[in-house]
């Protein structure tokens, strides 16, 4: 048997990428350390160096890419805190970081387990949803929209914005035009 070279460089990355591809085309149910392993070309007791077990290791693929999210959908709005703009520039930026990273949407919203619970909103809530909530209601709040549609219009907007992804990553769908130009700031205020 040949035996796998020693890995330079940022195993753990490599681990986590090759994990969220994997899962992606087998499923959670057939996802295995060894699997990420052979998929990185190392020895199949190399993940263990960074990780303990597989949940660990989808834990880190989740805060992976939840924190690379944020990051983008954090700089697109910041310094327009209250302006109608920062719906649309984030909703822009939601778009933009799936086209960018498609493999992390269906990852994200079919097998890394979060919740995003639309009745009983808590602090603990999905991090990129609650910027997106955060954000538009003080958006509503600054242009007088009653408080009492500022759920089901915060649950329009995230439905046209996380629709609109959930089509530009479908392998299935072709669509010629413009993602990003498909966000519009509905007449709500």
């Amino acid at each position: 048997m040949k035996e796998k070279p020693y890995h330079h460089g940022n195993l753990r990355n490599q681990l986590i990428e090759a994990g969220i591809k994997l899962i992606n085309l087998e499923g959670i149910n057939s996802f295995s350390l060894r699997k990420v392993a052979a998929e990185c070309e190392v020895s199949h007791t190399a993940p263990y160096s960074h990780f303990k077990n597989i949940d660990e290791l989808v834990a880190a693929m989740g805060e992976h890419v939840t924190g690379q999210f944020m990051d983008t959908l954090h700089t697109s709005v910041q310094g327009q805190e209250g302006n109608p703009e920062a719906i649309i520039l984030l909703g822009q930026a939601y778009i933009d970081f799936f086209i960018e990273h498609p493999q992390y949407f269906q990852f994200l919203f079919y097998h890394s387990g979060i919740v995003i619970d639309l009745d009983n909103y808590n602090a603990d809530s999905y991090p990129p949803f609650a910027l997106f909530r955060s954000t538009t209601f003080e958006v509503f709040r600054s242009n007088g929209l009653p408080e009492t549609e500022f759920t089901t219009q915060l649950i329009s907007l995230w439905s046209m914005v996380h629709g609109i992804t959930a089509l530009l990553t479908n392998n299935g769908v072709r669509y010629s035009g413009n993602w990003r130009d498909l966000l519009e700031l509905k007449s709500i205020f």
